[in-house]
């Protein structure tokens, strides 16, 4: 039984790092439906390059005539003469191999399109996976915040206690009033109060992030270990080339492309060539039924071409091509939109690493006012309100200390994802 808390207990005391976290996203549920319907688009454009190979075919047909087959022969200056040119038996064997040999690229069209949806599909998972990481993100730095928090308030509750030990003895003694204790033991409850609604909100949060990541998460450990960002410049230029949700776009763009090509297709001829081993007969053996050659083999070939329809064509053709003028000025609105993003990010961490300084010697200012006011009030300089606020206000700027660490963090890794999936797991390898 020792032995099985000496494994548990290191867990329970320094839960999983951030790494281990975003490990869990190849779990997610989501990742996977996604996963499946890119195999789907993988599928479908393995099923449109078939269309660019021959097609062989084969058929078997067989037939009983109500009557037999007749030739009726008018002569003149004789009856009408009736011969047999069948029977009532027909069976038909057919092997027939067909190619298209022009489509006016549409079989092309339709190939490439697939192919450029699987293309996209992937990319499309990628993204999601970034983010994937982003959420994540977010909610392991806001737990790690309340981890924060809880820590903060846990120093003031043991300054409290110790506070609230003196505060007896002095009323012990009679050098302090009844309502001086009373307001200690309050403050005390209240942090204890705090505590226990810290825990039970990021407990919240580590019941999200188990079910995004379709994985549990008891307990985090937050590392204060920097993550490297590179400058502003190299990000975006890393994203606008590389970052996958905008390469998914670049990929719209081209199946729009194809989506012209395929309505221009009707505008050219079809030409298709068959060649066909065929025999007839009044059996299966398909050896003839007497009266006409058993095989009837051909080779041959079709052109075809719309002349009129109204002007469908054409129209199909300007509707396309409006829907990629559509996605392309879509697709400029989406890359400067990224750009601002980014800089608006180095600017929130620019801001938040301000904040951090200041909220540090905050801190720092507000524990030697802690320790000046226990020092007074352990003399009875101070009351026991002014010692509660001291250890309350120390307990806040600790807290909101580690709340903007774990907001730089997050800020630096979101800074990252921006430039896309491959420059985030760099961090990593």
């Amino acid at each position: 039984m020792k032995k099985i808390v000496i494994l548990i207990v290191p867990i329970l005391l320094f839960g999983e790092n951030y790494e281990e976290i975003i490990k869990k996203a190849e779990n997610s549920l989501t990742l996977k439906s996604a996963s499946y319907l890119q195999k789907s688009a993988n599928f479908l454009y393995k099923s449109e390059k078939g269309k660019n190979l021959p097609s062989l075919d084969a058929s078997l047909k067989a037939a009983r005539l109500k009557d037999t087959p007749m030739m009726y022969m008018h002569l003149p200056l004789f009856p009408i003469t009736e011969l047999p040119m069948g029977k009532k038996n027909r069976f038909e064997g057919e092997i027939s191999l067909k190619y298209p040999l022009f489509s006016g690229f549409a079989i092309s069209s339709l190939i490439d399109k697939a192919k450029f949806k699987d293309k996209e599909a992937k990319l499309k998972v990628k993204d999601l996976k970034r983010n994937l990481y982003l959420k994540t993100t977010y909610i392991f730095s806001a737990a790690a915040s309340l981890d924060f928090s809880i820590q903060a308030l846990k120093e003031a509750k043991k300054a409290i206690t110790l506070a609230y030990k003196k505060a007896k003895g002095l009323y012990e003694n009679n050098l302090l009033p009844l309502s001086d204790l009373y307001n200690i033991k309050a403050k005390k409850y209240e942090i204890e109060a705090k505590i226990t609604e810290t825990k039970a909100n990021k407990q919240k949060l580590l019941n999200t992030l188990s079910y995004i990541l379709n994985s549990p998460v008891n307990s985090i450990s937050f590392s204060k270990n920097d993550l490297k960002v590179p400058k502003k410049e190299k990000i975006i230029k890393e994203a606008l080339k590389k970052r996958e949700d905008i390469e998914a776009l670049k990929y719209a763009l081209k199946i729009d492309q194809k989506d012209i090509d395929l309505a221009k297709s009707s505008l050219y001829p079809k030409v298709g060539l068959i060649a066909s081993l065929k025999r007839e007969g009044d059996s299966l053996k398909l050896n003839g039924d007497g009266y006409t050659n058993a095989d009837k083999s051909y080779v041959g070939a079709s052109v075809s071409m719309n002349i009129f329809n109204g002007f469908s064509d054409k129209y199909k053709i300007e509707a396309a091509k409006m829907k990629r003028l559509s996605t392309l000025y879509a697709f400029k609105d989406y890359t400067n939109k990224v750009k601002s993003d980014i800089e608006n990010a180095y600017v929130e961490l620019k801001a938040l690493k301000a904040k951090l300084k200041s909220a540090q010697m905050e801190t720092k200012a507000k524990e030697e006012y802690y320790k000046l006011t226990k020092g007074r009030f352990e003399n009875q300089l101070a009351d026991a309100d002014e010692l509660s606020r001291s250890i309350a206000d120390l307990a806040a700027a600790r807290a909101k200390r580690g709340a903007i660490e774990s907001q730089i963090f997050s800020q630096k890794a979101k800074i990252l994802l921006m430039g896309g999936l491959e420059r985030f797991e760099k961090n990593f390898r």
